[in-house]
């Protein structure tokens, strides 16, 4: 199993712990089952998934990157990727351990295949530091981002994603997109914390601080965080709390 790790002070210590639901729709080696022991209890037939033993292993990468957008995309090239759907986008994070030697033409077997109506291209590229960034628009509202490197950290996701809850995006956010960063004047909504409804965590804690809510539901009916698939109200409580 690939994935990626997160290390923290609430799970027991020598013990890790796995979504069950991820399938190969999903990740391209993501699958909890595939480390499960092949032994399941004679009479509930119920897998030995939480007496497994498991090892960790570093994974050296080459490049990571990650793609948003609108419509969802076919991805196999590389030997890690994740989906997942938000509201209006979809999010898919990569990573391989082999350098890729056209960067442009990987976008583009990414991002363009069925192609439609021809997009307009913003592109960057620095071949000799292995970083690659590329924004497709239809029209002017924005359709994907694809961004790659290899030696040097990507750019935050949170207000790249907040861009495709807009029809059509401001010529100073057009000019931005390539870095990543928000331009002087637009707010930053944080780490997001809801991904169905593209909530993020200084949005939440505004609106806290703001409108004094108390209950995870008062905030689920003020921003609609947590109402949906309800993964994220561990996370909202926390933030009513801090």
């Amino acid at each position: 199993m690939l994935a990626r790790v997160q290390i923290t002070d609430s799970q027991r210590e020598s013990e890790i712990f796995v979504p069950m639901h991820w399938t190969a729709q999903q990740s391209s080696n993501g699958r909890m089952g595939a480390l499960v022991n092949p032994i399941v209890d004679p009479i509930s037939k119920q897998p030995e998934s939480k007496h497994t033993p498991v090892k960790i292993s570093h994974y050296q990468t080459a490049w990571q990157g990650f793609i948003l957008s609108r419509r969802e995309l076919m991805i196999s090239k590389p030997e890690y990727w994740v989906k997942n759907k938000g509201d209006e986008f979809y999010r898919y994070e990569l990573a391989g351990q082999k350098s890729i030697e056209n960067l442009a033409d990987f976008a583009r077997l990414c991002l363009c295949k069925n192609e439609t109506v021809a997009p307009q291209w913003q592109e960057y590229s620095d071949s000799a530091q292995g970083n690659y960034r590329a924004a497709r628009f239809i029209e002017e509202r924005l359709e994907s981002v694809f961004f790659i490197t290899a030696e040097h950290e990507l750019p935050s996701r949170n207000w790249l994603i907040s861009l495709f809850a807009k029809n059509e995006l401001t010529k100073a956010e057009r000019l931005a997109v390539l870095t990543g960063i928000p331009p002087l004047g637009c707010e930053d909504v944080g780490t997001i914390v809801c991904a169905c409804f593209n909530i993020g965590e200084k949005t939440i804690q505004k609106a806290i601080k703001e409108q004094g809510l108390k209950t995870h539901q008062e905030i689920g009916s003020c921003l609609k965080a947590g109402t949906n698939c309800g993964s994220c109200v561990p996370e909202i409580k926390a933030l009513l709390i801090s």
